[in-house]
Formats: C-alpha cells, structure tokens, sequence
C-alpha cells in the first residue's frame, strides 16, 4: 500500500463523521480483506451498534460492501456476524 491514500471519494461524498472514521479504518488497516463489524467498531471507539448505520452510509454510497457470514461467535454459538471491506474501486483509489 502506498504512503499516499486517497481519501477525497470520502471527503466528496456526504456521509458521516463515523462513517468517515471506518472508511478511514478500512483505508489504513484492512488491506482490501474483510473485517468483522465488531473489529471495526473497536479501532474506531465506537460500540457495535454505532458502527452499523455508518457502515450502511458507506455501502450505499458504493465505498464498501457486505457479506453475512453463519459462523461459530466467541460464545461458541453459531451466529450471523457481518463483514465489510472496501469495494474493489475504492480500494484501489485508496492505493492510488
């Protein structure tokens, strides 16, 4: 990754300050993979249900996208947990 992101597609677009904050995350430490909502939400200081609706803003924006995935959680109970990562545009508008 370059030392130089790009971050103007988040400073063009209207979205959030949280919003911004996970894009940002996204941008500096996901490398293009998927991070759990819940790791997101940690980096950022923010609880998992603060980092939904930002992550909602993103994706309709097209900055990111999602995927649910049926897996064991940290109690040992399946359970549905979303991930999210940048869209293959913006990560390389990012790596720009």
């Amino acid at each position: 990754m370059s030392s130089h992101t790009d971050i103007a597609p988040a400073l063009a677009g209207r979205i959030s300050d949280r919003a911004f904050r996970l894009y940002c995350f996204l941008v500096l430490r996901s490398k293009g993979g998927w991070v759990t909502v819940q790791d997101a939400a940690y980096a950022c200081n923010l609880t998992n249900h603060q980092a939904r609706e930002p992550f909602s803003e993103l994706r309709v924006a097209g900055m990111a996208e999602s995927r649910r995935v049926y897996e064991t959680g940290a109690h040992g109970r399946k359970t549905w947990h979303t991930h999210f990562r940048l869209t293959p545009e913006a990560n390389s508008e990012a790596a720009a």
